[in-house]
C-alpha cells in the first residue's frame, strides 16, 4: 500500500473542515431556524433552539470557529495519516 503524506492529509482535512464551518455560518446567517432544524435532525432530534438565543454571530466568532476547526482538522488529518501509514505499511 502507498504511504499517505502526513502533512498533505492534515492540510486537506483542515481546509475541508474550515470550508464546512464557513458554509455552516453562511447557512445560519441566511436560514437560522432551518439550519438549527437540520442539525437537530442530523443529531437525532437534539433541541438546538437555546443555542440560537445564546450565540450572536459576528465576524470574529465566525473566524474563530473557522480557524479552530481548521486546526482540529489539521491535527486529526496528521494523526489519521500517521496511523494509516503505520497500519498499512508497518512503518512511518
Amino acid at each position: 500500500m502507498n504511504k499517505l503524506s502526513i502533512l498533505s492529509a492534515g492540510v486537506a482535512l483542515g481546509v475541508t473542515l474550515a470550508l464546512m464551518s464557513m458554509l455552516c455560518a453562511l447557512a445560519f446567517a441566511i436560514w437560522p431556524e432551518a439550519t438549527l432544524d437540520f442539525f437537530g435532525a442530523f443529531i437525532h432530534g437534539l433541541d438546538f433552539s437555546p443555542i440560537r438565543l445564546a450565540a450572536q454571530m459576528s465576524p470574529g466568532r465566525v473566524l474563530y470557529g473557522v480557524l479552530g476547526l481548521g486546526v482540529v482538522g489539521l491535527v486529526a488529518g496528521v494523526v489519521y495519516a500517521s496511523i494509516y501509514n503505520i497500519v498499512a505499511t508497518g512503518r512511518r
